[in-house]
């Protein structure tokens, strides 16, 4: 027979539930954290790792060109690696004039910046 003042079984399930409930919104948090800033950890992951990010910066100005994006393609400089001592600041239509960056599309960057 269950007393009316035992309340030792729903004091553990309410502090069940409010565990449940915390873990839940730390795991949402810690999702949405790593989610968000997880391409910039890449990046600084492989830049350490690769001694050059030549390839990734050519599909980047290869996807700038094929949306046509003209602001970022033309005026945005971007750190190319070229080798461990050697990196440049250039936008994807100055790399084009480049002797490694001979599969960058072009686009027209008159009167854009």
């Amino acid at each position: 027979m269950i007393k009316i003042g035992d309340k030792k079984g729903l004091e553990m399930a309410i502090n069940t539930i409010v565990l449940i409930i915390l873990a839940l919104v730390v795991l949402i948090a810690a999702i949405f954290i790593f989610s968000r800033s997880s391409s910039a950890f890449a990046d600084k992951i492989n830049s350490f790792i690769s001694s050059s990010n030549v390839d990734s910066t050519i599909d980047s100005c290869n996807i700038l060109a094929n949306q046509e994006s003209r602001f970022d393609y033309c005026c945005v400089k971007k750190s190319v690696k070229i080798s461990r001592s050697e990196i440049l600041n250039v936008t994807c239509s100055e790399a084009t004039e480049k002797s490694w960056a001979k599969d960058i599309q072009k686009l027209n960057c008159e009167g854009v910046c």
